[in-house]
């Protein structure tokens, strides 16, 4: 075995397990979009793009630019639902109270568009596509 196919196999090996940890977050989120699911989710898309720069050299860049992209809308969706809730625990322990409602009206706007996505993903079966692109179409 040469150096190249041990990195190749630890990339391997890394990509799938932050992935698999990516669908599990997103199903759990979507099932209990709480503070906590969506900051859960967060890390998880954040760990796992660091995983596509890390290992660049050894993907398919044309996938992993597509892969990108969509992470990063998700990200921003999971962002406005995080603000607000940032933002209504701030309003709370300020005791502005009147803006609550309007916080939690806005977040679960977000959250019905969160969940919709979600399920269009694991609809298209996306962690098994991302896999198969990624994993087996490696340069």
């Amino acid at each position: 075995m040469t150096g190249q196919t041990d990195i190749r196999d630890y990339a391997v090996e890394q990509l799938n397990r932050l992935l698999t940890r990516l669908a599990f977050q997103l199903h759990r989120a979507a099932q209990t979009p709480g503070p906590g699911e969506i900051h859960d989710v967060r890390v998880s898309i954040r760990r796992f793009s660091q995983g596509l720069l890390i290992f660049a050299d050894l993907l398919p860049e044309p996938q992993v630019k597509k892969i990108r992209k969509r992470l990063k809308a998700m990200m921003q969706l999971t962002s406005e639902i995080r603000n607000r809730d940032i933002a209504a625990e701030f309003v709370i322990q300020a005791k502005h109270t009147s803006h609550v409602a309007r916080l939690r009206k806005e977040r679960t706007g977000f959250q019905r568009q969160f969940i919709d996505l979600v399920r269009r993903w694991n609809a298209r079966d996306f962690s098994a596509k991302w896999r198969n692109r990624l994993l087996l179409e490696s340069v």
